[in-house]
């Protein structure tokens, strides 16, 4: 897991994790590269029906999008950084 705290505000209040657009996700063919890619086992695959889900949003590095890459044109989405910075910085009183 990436670190339990990100600028002193526990992880596990950050809303930063992949949004998964089952439209355009087609788990690249049998072979989903965002799970092979991602060091920090963000990814799973569902059984049945197969699809790709985000099984440990906690473990994604804050403003990390570097699974995008690898993955189908827009099958990954991730929230507002502008709106995520400001969480962040209420959270730490500012």
């Amino acid at each position: 897991m990436s670190e339990e705290t990100y600028m002193g505000v526990p992880r596990k209040e950050i809303p930063w994790s992949p949004i998964v657009d089952y439209e355009k996700c087609n788990l690249c063919d049998g072979a989903p590269q965002c799970l092979k890619f991602c060091p920090h086992n963000v990814f799973g695959v569902e059984e049945d029906p197969p699809k790709l889900e985000v099984e440990n949003p906690d473990h994604c590095v804050v403003f990390c999008r570097s699974c995008r890459k690898v993955c189908a044109p827009n099958a990954l989405n991730f929230p507002n950084k502008p709106a995520v910075l400001k969480i962040i910085k209420e959270k730490r009183g500012y």
